[in-house]
C-alpha cells in the first residue's frame, strides 16, 4: 500500500506537525478503503470521507456533521453512498492499512506476545437482513444483543498496536473467529511467542486453535469441582488440570495457582486466588505467570481510546458499523505511529514518547478544529423564539 504523505512525514518530518497534516494523513488512510459509490452521483469519496472523519473525531453522527456544516453534502446522499460498502473489501483494506502502520514502527523478525480479545458493541435495533448479524451478550446498556469483533494486538513500548480485526457473526464460533484473526497475524514477519487471551478461551476447541499458533495463557473458569478444590489454597503452586474429559477436545494443561493478598487495594482485602492455564510457562512461578498475563491489561486502554474515535449511527447495516469500527482503530493506530516515528525524542536506550500529545485533546481535537474551518461548522444556539415581553424592564447586576 502507498501512503505518499505518511511516508514523507515519517521519513523527513518538519520541525512541527500541524493539525492540517494530521487531517491529511487521516484522509490518506481512509481514501484506501474501497467505496463503490452510487451510479450517477456527483459526489466523490473525498467528500464522503471528510464527513466520516469529522463524525469520528467528534464521536457524532453523519447527520450531526451535515446538519451543523455549510460546506458538506446532505445526509441522504452520504448515507446512500455508505450503504454501498461491501464487507470483505472494507475488512481487507482496514487490515492491510493496520498492518502497514504497525510495521512502520515494529522491528521485523524476532518473536512477540500477541493479545486476543472479543469486543462487543451493544445494539438496540433489529437486524438489517437476518438474525445471524447479531450476537448475544450479558445485559449491557439496556440490551443483550451486539455486533461483535475479534481483535489481535501486540504490546510494544507499553502501547498496544492493532494487528488484525474480524467481525464475529451470530452463527460464528469463537474458535473460528480466533482462527481467522490468527491467520492474519501469521502473515506478519515475526514469530508469535505466546498468546494472551481472557477466560473466554476456556473451551477445548478454542484452546486447540490457539495452540496451533503459539502457547496460550489465560485465566480459567472455576465451575468444575476439581478446579475449585485446587484453587481453595493459601499458597501459590504449579499443578495440572484437564478440560473436556472424555470428549473430543480433552486435554491436560499446566495450571498456575497464584495467591496474592489484597491490602485494601480498591477497597478490597483478604486472599485473592487466580488460576491460569500456563502453556509454555511450566518452568515459571505462578507470580511470573501472572506478571506475563498482566501485560494484556493495555488492551482495555486501547478500547477506551478507540471509542473516542468511533462515529455514532443508528443504521442497522453491519457493513457501515464495521467501517466505523475500522476507522476508529485506524485513527488510534495513526496516532501511535506519529508518536513513535515523528514526535518521540531520541535518547539513550530508545526514544522518549511525548506526554502532551494525547489522543483526544491533541490528535482528535486538532483534526476536528481543522475540519471545522474547512467544512464551515455553524455555531448556532436554539432560541426560545419569544424573547422578552414588550415593555419589560430588566436589570442585570
Amino acid at each position: 500500500m502507498r501512503f505518499p504523505v505518511l511516508k514523507q512525514v515519517l521519513t523527513d518530518p518538519d520541525e512541527f506537525i500541524t493539525n492540517s497534516q494530521l487531517k491529511t494523513l487521516s484522509l490518506e488512510l481512509l481514501a484506501l478503503i474501497p467505496m463503490p459509490g452510487i451510479e450517477g452521483s456527483s459526489l466523490d469519496s473525498g467528500d464522503i470521507m471528510e464527513v466520516v472523519l469529522r463524525a469520528a473525531v467528534g464521536t457524532t453522527s453523519i447527520n450531526g456533521v451535515t446538519t451543523h456544516t455549510d460546506k458538506t453534502p446532505n445526509r441522504e446522499p452520504v448515507m446512500d453512498w455508505l450503504h454501498t460498502l461491501e464487507k470483505e473489501p472494507v475488512l481487507e483494506a482496514v487490515n492491510d492499512i493496520l498492518a502497514t502502520l504497525a510495521m512502520s514502527v515494529l522491528d521485523r523478525g524476532g518473536s512477540r506476545t500477541i493479545c486476543i480479545d472479543f469486543m462487543n458493541n451493544p445494539y438496540h435495533g433489529e437486524p438489517e437482513n437476518d438474525e445471524d448479524e447479531l450476537r448475544r451478550m450479558a445485559p449491557r446498556d439496556g440490551t443483550t444483543q451486539c455486533h461483535c469483533y475479534c481483535t489481535a494486538f501486540v504490546i510494544a513500548c507499553g502501547k498496544p498496536l492493532t494487528l488484525a480485526i474480524e467481525p464475529v457473526d451470530g452463527d460464528d464460533s469463537k474458535a473460528d473467529a480466533v482462527e481467522r484473526v490468527l491467520a492474519r497475524v501469521e502473515t506478519y514477519p515475526f514469530e508469535v511467542e505466546r498468546i494472551l487471551i481472557d477466560r473466554e478461551a476456556y473451551a477445548g476447541k478454542l484452546i486447540g486453535v490457539l495452540r496451533e499458533t503459539a502457547p496460550p495463557i489465560f485465566p480459567v473458569k472455576t465451575g468444575k469441582d476439581s478446579l475449585r478444590e485446587k484453587l481453595s489454597v493459601n499458597a501459590s503452586y504449579m499443578t495440572e488440570e484437564t478440560i473436556c474429559e472424555g470428549k473430543q477436545y480433552e486435554q491436560t494443561y499446566p495450571l498456575a495457582v497464584n495467591v496474592t493478598y489484597q491490602n485494601g487495594d480498591r477497597g478490597k482485602s483478604g486472599v485473592k486466588t487466580t488460576g491460569y492455564a500456563a502453556y509454555g510457562l511450566e518452568d515459571r512461578t505462578p507470580a511470573q505467570v501472572a506478571s506475563v498475563y498482566d501485560k494484556r491489561s493495555q488492551i482495555e486502554k486501547s478500547y477506551e481510546k478507540f471509542r473516542e474515535a468511533r462515529a455514532m449511527t443508528t443504521a442497522p447495516s453491519p457493513e457501515i458499523r464495521l467501517f466505523y469500527v475500522g476507522v476508529g482503530f485506524l485513527l488510534e493506530q495513526l496516532w501511535l505511529v506519529v508518536q513513535w516515528a515523528v514526535l518521540a525524542q531520541p535518547q539513550r536506550g530508545g526514544r522518549a514518547l511525548p506526554v502532551g500529545f494525547t489522543f483526544d485533546d491533541s490528535f482528535l481535537h486538532g483534526i476536528e478544529r481543522e475540519l471545522d474551518d474547512e467544512l464551515g461548522w455553524k455555531d448556532r444556539y436554539q432560541t426560545n423564539g419569544v424573547g422578552l415581553p414588550a415593555g419589560c424592564e430588566c436589570g442585570f447586576g
